[in-house]
């Protein structure tokens, strides 16, 4: 399905690295590689993943750089006033990011998409001219809102919206449950994969840690480092419990995020420096993939775990806990094992797969269901919604 020519905006927050974001590189890559005219619009510029777009993408940041962050943590009047400084230079970069974000009134799009469940849609409702607009549901919105507030944003804007791209079946599900309007617009359109990409990429760097066949299991999660979503400190104890059982292992977590420094204070409680080691971000995760024996997801919640995809492109048996979207991804005991969301059968799952070589030999494969696989299928049925001929 050609589509040269073609125009599309889309909106997100602030492009720092994470699984959403690395998704909507892949999705935008796609569509520039079928001729569309690509524009990014950022609420905040200087994002740390922002040097990895495709150079064909027009980036817009409406505000040049996240201000205001001092201003709001100071506490008592005299840290206020010596903060006052970056209050002043927030108020500017918002003056700044309407002006920017007026401008695009004087231009036309075939379509322009909200990229994030949680964003608000008013920038694409106020102030972009597209014959389409589409709103992506990343995520399992009974879990991820649970104060409502989202569902409430998405109710209000729902008249002038087109389309929701929903990741999984399940975040399909849960937008319906939670906006009953949206069920006529509501499509289940999967990641963008590109395992080719990925497959090269394992081998243009080496390995971020020990390969020894004879040496240690080597668990790998990759995964933003939050309590409230990854449940960094529920890993650690699984983790000693492990230890405890006689297992000689090494958990090696991959990425950065606002908890870093309770999850090191949680592995050094639990006695765990030699054990679960910290690899930071890699700007090349998939070398790591390629290394590892197993990969885990131990979430409380995802939307569809690029983590998941990206392990079972490598090759690699994975243990995950039941989070919304993976029975779209796994089938237990022939990719992967899924077990409950709790600490005790996340150990279970562990326990089992490290006591027992023959089976993670068996999950040892590349196998995903064909509708994950199929990046065509998905860029035909998005490129139908973006252009209105959807079904």
């Amino acid at each position: 399905m050609g589509s040269s020519g073609r125009r599309v905006l889309f909106h997100y927050p602030v492009l720092n690295m994470g699984g959403a974001e690395m998704s909507s590189l892949r999705l935008m890559k796609a569509l520039l590689d079928r001729g569309w005219e690509v524009t990014l619009v950022v609420t905040t510029g200087g994002g740390n993943l922002e040097a990895r777009l495709d150079p064909r993408i027009r980036l817009v940041a409406l505000r040049p750089r996240a201000r205001g962050a001092k201003f709001h943590q100071a506490s008592g009047v005299a840290a206020r006033l010596k903060a006052l400084p970056d209050l002043v230079a927030y108020l500017a970069t918002v003056m700044v990011g309407e002006l920017r974000a007026l401008a695009f009134l004087a231009r036309r799009y075939d379509a322009a998409g909200t990229l994030l469940h949680g964003t608000s849609t008013a920038f694409l409702r106020r102030r972009v001219r597209a014959r389409r607009r589409l709103h992506f549901i990343r995520n399992d919105l009974s879990r991820v809102d649970p104060d409502g507030w989202v569902a409430r944003a998405i109710a209000e804007a729902e008249p002038r919206i087109d389309a929701y791209v929903c990741v999984s079946e399940v975040a399909r599900k849960s937008l319906v449950e939670a906006v009953p309007a949206t069920a006529p617009k509501a499509h289940v359109i999967h990641n963008i994969l590109d395992p080719e990409t990925m497959r090269r990429r394992m081998t243009e760097d080496a390995a971020p840690f020990p390969v020894d066949p004879a040496g240690p299991v080597r668990l790998l999660t990759v995964c933003r480092l939050s309590e409230t979503s990854k449940a960094l400190v529920r890993l650690t104890r699984v983790a000693r419990r492990l230890v405890d059982a006689g297992h000689d292992f090494r958990w090696y977590v991959a990425g950065e995020g606002p908890d870093r420094a309770l999850f090191e204070a949680a592995i050094r409680d639990r006695n765990l420096q030699d054990t679960v080691i910290l690899l930071g971000r890699l700007d090349n995760p998939f070398p790591a993939y390629a290394a590892a024996d197993v990969v885990v997801l131990a979430s409380w919640f995802e939307g569809l775990c690029g983590m998941v995809n990206e392990g079972k492109v490598a090759g690699r048996p994975v243990v995950a806990v039941t989070v919304s979207g993976i029975e779209e991804q796994l089938v237990d005991g022939r990719n992967g094992l899924i077990v409950a969301n709790d600490e005790d059968a996340l150990f279970d799952g562990l326990d089992r797969i490290l006591s027992d070589p023959a089976l993670r030999a068996r999950l040892t494969n590349d196998w995903l269901p064909p509708a994950l696989l199929d990046d065509a299928a998905k860029l035909d049925r998005l490129e139908a919604l973006l252009l209105g001929d959807a079904a």
